[in-house]
């Protein structure tokens, strides 16, 4: 993959780098970059993780979640890479769900590191302006504590952000660089697409599984209420995270039915002969399943 300008010197700094963050504004170029960078690391012999934190355009992982991408191999695309990984956030956008994504982000970092990987890339959505894309792209600055923050900007849309770190002498070291030529801004309608193909594609071959929920933990996905559903009918298919004992998710299911009579919860899920012990589910719908317990 050919680089824009300054991919090759970004290239360099994140080789010195354990963790390298990306930011910048929608359809910058930032997963292009991810990959450039993956795959130029690979390439001079280390072990490389990438996190993709676009909770509503994902490539490693599902929509709604955040991934943890192996790179083993030279990617043709982000997708490419080795699932590692998964942190069930219950949205596709940020908004309403800034702690959850945080979180799941380091959670995704912290395993790529316990993994044994040497450098990680992590990529971000394209939320930058106002309050809401300056707290959040804040908050995961302070707590990944990157050694280097890579911002592709066209104007200065990330200033309020990074001006903090400006001449510190302390990490992060932070590289600026404009937008290439060949991003290329995509409609909310082709936005939309590559979303609903995602998640029907993960869901391809999906079977119905039927959950006792007084035998799950459950936990609460975002940091307010709502939901998010594909079809807008009261609790039918919401997206709910199915996870491990420790906490990992496992995979998604889209709930099918609730049976309050049984206390059971039915979900299509491509996940198998794994044993789910935790229930993430979002705030609109936790209140009716904590009641089946």
């Amino acid at each position: 993959m050919m680089g824009e300008p300054g991919w090759d010197w970004a290239l360099d700094r994140a080789a010195r780098s354990r963790l390298t963050l990306l930011v910048g504004g929608v359809d910058a170029g930032k997963t292009s970059l991810a990959t450039f960078l993956a795959n130029g690391l690979l390439a001079r012999g280390l072990r490389v993780g990438v996190v993709d934190a676009d909770l509503g355009q994902s490539e490693i992982g599902p929509p709604t979640t955040v991934g943890l991408g192996r790179v083993t191999r030279t990617l043709a695309r982000l997708g490419d890479a080795e699932v590692a990984g998964l942190s069930f956030v219950g949205s596709t956008s940020p908004r309403g769900h800034v702690a959850a994504t945080v979180a799941a982000t380091h959670r995704m970092a912290a395993r790529a590191f316990a993994l044994g990987l040497e450098r990680v890339v992590v990529d971000t959505c394209g939320l930058v302006d106002g309050p809401l894309g300056s707290i959040l792209k804040r908050r995961k600055i302070e707590r990944l504590c990157p050694d280097l923050v890579i911002c592709l900007e066209r104007r200065d849309e990330c200033e309020s952000i990074l001006a903090r770190h400006a001449g510190a002498r302390r990490p992060p070291e932070v590289l600026r660089l404009s937008v290439g030529p060949r991003a290329r801004r995509r409609s909310a309608l082709e936005r939309r697409r590559h979303r609903e193909q995602a998640v029907d594609l993960y869901f391809h071959g999906a079977t119905p599984r039927r959950l006792a929920v007084p035998g799950l933990a459950l936990r609460a996905a975002g940091d307010c209420a709502g939901t998010m559903s594909m079809n807008g009918s009261d609790d039918l298919g919401v997206l709910v995270g199915l996870d491990d004992a420790c906490g990992d998710t496992l995979g998604l299911g889209a709930v099918r039915a609730v049976d309050a009579a049984d206390g059971t919860i039915l979900v299509d899920t491509p996940v198998r002969d794994r044993h789910v012990a935790r229930l993430r589910v979002d705030d609109g719908i936790f209140h009716a399943v904590e009641s089946m317990r």
